[in-house]
């Protein structure tokens, strides 16, 4: 019985360190504008488009941070130059607002 006990205990313990680890992130993501560089027309739409795993790998190369594109939630990929505001789900009950400003 107490086996059992230490291993809810465990459990608890670890989800606990991995939500205090989304929380921190959560800040870092909060405090950031991720810039991206495209190529665009006269009337300001981009040529192709920005995808939720353009932003992660946006994301860990500027600013080193690691983010599973499957947590990005971008309804549809971005087609034109301005500013946006993403959701990225990092933990359950941890949701952070990235912007973005694409050029």
């Amino acid at each position: 019985m107490s086996k059992l006990q230490a291993k809810k205990d465990s459990e608890s313990f670890k989800k606990g360190e991995e939500k205090k680890q989304a929380e921190d992130i959560a800040k870092k993501i909060e405090n950031i504008v991720l810039e991206i560089k495209v190529k665009a027309g006269e009337s300001g739409k981009i040529f192709g488009s920005i995808t939720s795993k353009e932003i992660a790998d946006n994301l860990e190369s500027q600013y080193k941070i690691k983010i599973d594109k499957k947590r990005i939630n971008l309804k549809e990929p971005i087609k034109s130059l301005g500013s946006f505001t993403v959701e990225i789900r990092l933990f359950e009950g941890v949701i952070a607002k990235l912007k973005i400003l694409i050029k």
